[in-house]
């Protein structure tokens, strides 16, 4: 029997009851159907090697592959503070590196947008698939994290337009335009691109505030996957920022891909930049980074800032530095920033020569890298000294024999112009290039010298004769050799106060200089006497009363000095004698000065209204219109104030023509007086001002008449507090005037506000009550006391995109200090449908044709809805589970069904499917479908409610009828033929 039904949508029974009428077929059908399924089913094993895998990604997940153990290892830096915007550029020098089991690492730009999504894009290198294989060379690679925490995108493998090479310079970026972030990477060397353009998700800025909240970062990360845990051994890779930041955090992780994923080490430093030429590092677990702020280094690699100074001088021939890096040899020029392997040597010349000048090293070479940071070579600069003879000199202060050599620049020398011998002989330098110089470049000396000796002369006063014919002072000293000295017998004058005549001469006057001599002369001495006296001066010499003044005097002489006071013409000064010295009374033994000291007294007048007091050399006088006083006297004119009343006073504004002098002639001093006024302030805070050209805080007290004082109406206390004045009273009265003009005695009220400033952190406007009136919040200044208290409303962006707030900290409060309002909101997109259905989400379920629903949450749909249990609406739709990332429309197409059961085979049909009713049954028998309706065999039925048939079988009257008339014919037949047979002949 075969059941043939047909439905508007074939349903899994038709499926069914097709295939069993293939069967019925003939057998090649069979055969070749069989072999089309078995090409069907080999064709995925003949894709590429990664058609059931997917690459690994660029953060630790739960391991998809229990077979296959992962570690991941991951060196990174965070940019804490940085200049971003909308895009984020690095550069990487990437390095073709591999582990044993042939993966490669990835160099990766990371940015966190300001809706806390986080994009990767890097260069990889043979980087590993979730089977195990890898994709050989490179490829850029990208990611895409929301801000849950989950994967959206990737991670994504794309090949570049061109070659990329080992040792390229590539250049990353992240940039957010049109409500797209375009992630690009760029080959500086050979020109090849790969660019990729993804959503924004509504992002409008890259930020460096929400590192780490999810394990994201804004930076540089180095990541690495291998079969097995592995601490270091990279080769070093440099990776290049455009700006400098001055403030990052250094990270080397290492995780275990199980489920969840474990950390098997983790280390994080923050450091803060000052400089750019700080290099600040971190090694762990066998992995080194490192970053001065602008450069990031991962790898067994040391960034050095290698100079080098040159002690004494400059030099301008190159020095070249070789060094490895990734165990290549380099090249650099000092001073430069190398990048050099750890613990490998760093070659520097001990010596570098141009001609005549030369430096050496002061330092040992090789120098062994086995750390990062600045290094600084010395080397001494040198210069050739030709000289012809060797002669005494000193060098840098010491006395030494300069010879013909090598000498460190800069050094001082002076050549001595003697060059002595031990028998009172020497030669003398009387002609050479220079005696004293620097040396600064290469110097030849020729020296010439003649030879010398020594003549003593023993006298007490200075002699004079003739040296080879020419007149001359005869002094102990050096001669040169065959020297005439001559000592001619006259009066010498040993200073202008002491003279002697000369008696004796030995051993002769005259000698010929051929070795060393002593000369002795005898003398008789005379001393002169000066007398220094601004006055006529009167003493008794000897006894005999004369005028004293300065002459020559023999030893032993007396003299008494007498005292005599002096008058100046028309009493404009006068003289007054207050010591003698050395003393009145003087017997001449040497030669003595005579000192008349006398005072020099000047009149004083002073004109002046009220009385005045002075400091005369520290004593306090007052002064009479009319004194004397020494010339020379110290004179400061006290500054008196007088009080007019409580509030009102003169001071001395000048004195003329001087407050504090030295009396060195006749003066008249003058007095000139200046008004003071009081001024009284009183205010509930300080109160700062613009006063004499700067600020100042007013203080009651006395100020000048006429004087300009500015009150500032707001005055910054700091950032985030400030006082504002809000009234002026001014001797009683109101007024608005901020300007005050002292021109009699002030009384100044003033009345200030303290403010504060309330910051707002939130993605929306929010709705608050200030001072019981609603309004959009804004940040800004608010008065203290003032009661503030937000309204939890919901923010529509369209009329199918709202965020809802979740929390708003604090939620109501008075302004007492500085506070930062932050809001946590949730976006929500709608979700309609053309008709109602049962939505189920977060484990609710609900019958609704619209609902909002969290951004990136899954709702599922109900297929089925049981109206019975033989009656139901089947809801065809595209998806069933939807993830909602926008606004969405849900079409729903509902298919009432019922369940049709025939001979007990049940199966649920569309409403207006047309069955066909057919069995197959012997001849002999006849069939009725009985149930729902009660048919014939054959006949035609359309599903319109829940059916149920059974076929029931009867025996074919009209058939069984007929053979047994058949029969009863046949044995009638037999009969007859039978009696024929056995009739008798006749």
């Amino acid at each position: 029997m075969i059941l043939i039904y047909s439905t508007t949508e074939e349903s899994s029974v038709g499926k069914t009851l097709k295939k069993f009428y293939i069967k019925t077929k003939n057998m090649e059908w069979r055969v070749i159907i069989i072999t089309i399924l078995l090409i069907i089913s080999l064709i995925p094993l003949t894709s590429v090697y990664h058609s059931n895998a997917k690459p690994l990604p660029l953060s630790p997940l739960n391991s998809n592959d229990p077979g296959i153990t992962f570690y991941d290892e991951q060196i990174f830096m965070a940019l804490n503070a940085y200049p971003v915007s909308t895009n984020l550029i690095a550069y990487v020098k990437v390095i073709s590196q591999t582990s044993d089991s042939g993966y490669g690492p990835a160099y990766l730009l990371n940015a966190i947008t300001n809706n806390d999504w986080w994009y990767q894009i890097g260069v990889a290198y043979n980087w590993p698939y979730t089977n195990g294989s890898f994709d050989p060379g490179f490829h850029m690679i990208y990611m895409v994290w929301n801000s849950s925490g989950d994967p959206v995108i990737g991670p994504v493998l794309l090949s570049f337009n061109g070659n990329v090479n080992s040792g390229d310079e590539i250049m990353l970026e992240i940039e957010i335009s049109n409500g797209n972030i375009v992630l690009s990477a760029y080959d500086n060397s050979t020109g090849a691109k790969a660019v990729v353009t993804v959503n924004a998700n509504g992002a409008s800025s890259i930020v460096t505030d929400l590192n780490f909240l999810h394990g994201y970062i804004t930076g540089l990360m180095t990541e690495w996957y291998h079969l097995r845990a592995y601490f270091g051994g990279e080769l070093g890779v440099v990776y290049r920022l455009q700006y400098l930041t001055t403030s990052f955090t250094l990270g080397i992780n290492e995780m275990y891909l199980t489920s969840p994923p474990q950390s098997i080490a983790s280390n994080e430093v923050a450091y803060s930049v000052s400089n750019n030429y700080t290099f600040y590092d971190l090694s762990y677990i066998g992995a080194f980074a490192a970053s001065n702020g602008y450069y990031f280094i991962t790898g067994d690699l040391y960034p050095i800032f290698l100079n080098y100074k040159v002690i004494g001088g400059s030099f301008n021939i190159p020095i070249n530095v070789t060094y490895f890096y990734d165990s290549f040899k380099e090249t650099a020029r000092l001073p430069s920033l190398i990048f050099v392997d750890s613990n490998s040597n760093i070659s520097l010349p001990s010596m570098v020569l141009n001609g005549l000048s030369r430096i050496i090293s002061l330092n040992s070479t090789p120098i062994l890298a086995n750390r990062s940071g600045n290094l600084t070579v010395y080397y001494q600069l040198q210069y050739f000294i030709n000289i012809n003879v060797p002669v005494n000199a000193s060098i840098n202060g010491i006395y030494t024999t300069l010879s013909s050599g090598w000498y460190n620049a800069s050094i001082k020398v002076a050549i001595s112009p003697f060059t002595y011998y031990p028998n009172s002989s020497r030669i003398m330098v009387f002609s050479y290039p220079t005696s004293q110089f620097t040396l600064n470049n290469p110097t030849n000396l020729t020296i010439t010298y003649i030879l010398q000796y020594y003549v003593h002369i023993n006298s007490l006063i200075p002699l004079f004769g003739s040296i080879n014919g020419t007149n001359s002072t005869i002094f102990s000293g050096w001669y040169n050799q065959k020297t005439i000295i001559q000592i001619y017998n006259i009066t010498f004058y040993q200073s202008n106060e002491t003279r002697a005549i000369i008696t004796k001469i030995l051993p002769a006057n005259k000698i010929l200089v051929n070795m060393s001599y002593t000369i002795t002369v005898d003398e008789l001495v005379q001393y002169y006497i000066v007398v220094k006296s601004q006055i006529p001066i009167y003493a008794l010499i000897n006894g005999s009363n004369n005028t004293l003044t300065s002459n020559w005097y023999n030893r032993g002489t007396t003299i008494n000095v007498e005292n005599i006071t002096y008058y100046g013409p028309n009493n404009e000064y006068r003289d007054i004698i207050i010591a003698i010295l050395p003393s009145k009374n003087i017997t001449v033994e040497n030669p003595v000065t005579i000192s008349i000291i006398t005072v020099k007294q000047y009149p004083l007048t002073v004109y002046s209204k009220v009385p005045v007091y002075a400091l005369v050399n520290g004593t306090n006088e007052t002064l009479q219109k009319y004194s004397w006083f020494n010339a020379g006297s110290r004179i400061q004119i006290e500054n008196i104030t007088y009080y007019i009343n409580s509030t009102a006073r003169l001071l001395m504004e000048k004195v003329l023509p001087y407050l504090n002098f030295t009396l060195l002639q006749p003066i008249n001093i003058t007095i000139i007086t200046l008004p003071q006024y009081f001024l009284n302030v009183s205010s509930n805070y300080p109160v700062y001002i613009f006063f004499n050209g700067k600020n100042a805080t007013l203080s009651n007290g006395w100020y000048n008449n006429g004087t300009e004082i500015e009150l500032y109406s707001t005055w910054y206390i700091n950032q985030t507090e400030r006082q504002h004045l809000v009234s002026i009273s001014l001797n009683g009265k109101s007024t608005s005037v901020a300007v005050i003009i002292i021109n009699e005695p002030i009384s100044l009220k003033l009345q200030y506000v303290l403010q504060y400033y309330i910051d707002l952190i939130s993605n929306i406007p929010i709705k608050a009550l200030i001072n019981s009136t609603l309004v959009t919040f804004s940040p800004g200044w608010y008065n203290t006391g003032t009661p503030i208290s937000f309204i939890n409303m919901s923010y529509y962006v369209s009329n199918n995109t709202r965020y809802v707030i979740l929390s708003i900290v604090p939620f109501n409060f008075t302004v007492n200090r500085s506070i930062t309002v932050k809001v946590t909101t949730i976006k929500e997109y709608l979700v309609t449908v053309n008709t109602p259905v049962l939505i189920t989400i977060l484990n609710r379920t609900v019958n609704t044709s619209e609902i909002w629903v969290p951004a990136g949450q899954i709702i599922s749909i109900s297929k089925y809805v049981n109206i019975s249990n033989n009656v139901r609406i089947f809801y065809n739709t595209t998806s069933y589970l939807i993830n909602v990332t926008q606004p969405t429309n849900i079409n729903v197409k509902p298919v009432k069904e019922y369940l049709v059961t025939i001979n007990g085979s049940s199966e649920w049909l569309p409403s207006g499917s047309v069955i066909t009713l057919t069995h197959s049954i012997p001849i002999y028998e006849q069939g009725k479908w009985i149930g729902t309706y009660n048919v014939t065999n054959g006949m035609t039925i359309t599903v319109n409610e829940p059916i149920t048939e059974t076929l029931v079988k009867t025996v074919n009257g009209t058939f069984i009828g007929g053979i047994v008339i058949v029969i009863a014919i046949v044995i009638l037949g037999i009969l007859l033929l039978t009696i024929r047979r056995s009739r008798p002949k006749f």
